[in-house]
């Protein structure tokens, strides 16, 4: 396989965009080689991922949830969900002018403690990130993550959407044109043909996504990330809220025997600090 890089200056879609953010995000897309070749693993169980594109805690979640899959036999299938933002609290509405609207002062410390402690473990990762101006309309990101999906490149299509999107707070990246989402499929390989078709109001997209909801509500969805897999402790499909399950999700894996090689360690820190040299 031709490496990420050496990929895209073949076919000359190379984002300069990334370079004038600084080292941090081409060092993370650096990374998307790596990325794919865990996502190419083979699994004896699946564990399902659902994010949302304008939440910032998913954006902290692909890459540590990545690790799941390179220590365990297990096959990661990342799946987006359109959040609401009234629904979470942050607003009253969403109109026209996308301004955030809280109910009352102490949705609006929640809110902006929501972004302040995304910014904290950001770091942590060295992920690039700043606290966008205004509320987004990713639904037509998370369709065309779906469209990713089918020719295997979610996970750089995602992550290249999140690092300029969070890293500009979404100055540089309008996370609902289908220009840019266009552009980005490109640049990491993607064919676009059929994209409009997909996009449009009531097409495949729409129909894909609302599938995809429906199977995270099914599971007891609360939140995003909201990861997914069959327990064999209990005997029943579980759904947990939150990233800072991925130690009890690598506890659970371990206990089945999934470890890839006898020297994996379930143990995981929430105050994760980037992945570790490939192995």
């Amino acid at each position: 396989m031709l490496g990420y890089w050496r990929r895209l200056n073949r076919i000359g879609v190379f984002d300069m965009t990334v370079g004038s953010m600084g080292p941090d995000a081409a060092t993370v897309l650096a990374e998307a080689d790596e990325w794919q070749r865990i996502m190419a693993l083979e699994g004896e169980k699946e564990l399902a991922v659902y994010l949302d594109i304008k939440s910032p805690h998913t954006y902290l979640a692909v890459r540590p949830s990545l690790e799941v899959a390179r220590d365990y036999r297990v096959r990661l299938n990342f799946l987006p969900y359109n959040l609401s933002y009234a629904t979470m609290g942050i607003t009253t509405s969403v109109e026209p002018d996308m301004k955030r609207r809280p109910p009352n002062a102490a949705a609006d410390r929640k809110a902006r403690m929501y972004y302040a402690a995304a910014r904290e473990y950001a770091a942590l990762q060295g992920l690039p990130f700043r606290s966008p101006q205004h509320l987004l309309d990713t639904l037509p990101a998370n369709k065309a993550l779906l469209f990713a999906k089918r020719q295997g490149l979610e996970v750089p299509f995602l992550m290249r959407v999140y690092v300029l999107g969070w890293g500009s707070g979404w100055r540089d990246y309008e996370v609902g044109s289908h220009e840019q989402l266009r552009g980005t499929l490109a640049n990491v390989g993607a064919n676009s043909d059929g994209f409009e078709a997909f996009m449009a109001p009531d097409g495949a997209g729409d129909e894909e996504l609302a599938s995809c909801m429906a199977r995270a509500e099914s599971t007891g969805f609360t939140g995003v990330p909201h990861y997914v897999f069959d327990d064999d402790a209990s005997g029943r499909r579980l759904g947990l809220f939150g990233r800072e399950h991925l130690a009890l999700i690598r506890e659970k894996f371990h206990a089945e025997g999934l470890a890839r090689t006898p020297e994996v360690r379930p143990d995981f820190s929430h105050a994760w600090h980037g992945a570790p040299a490939q192995r």
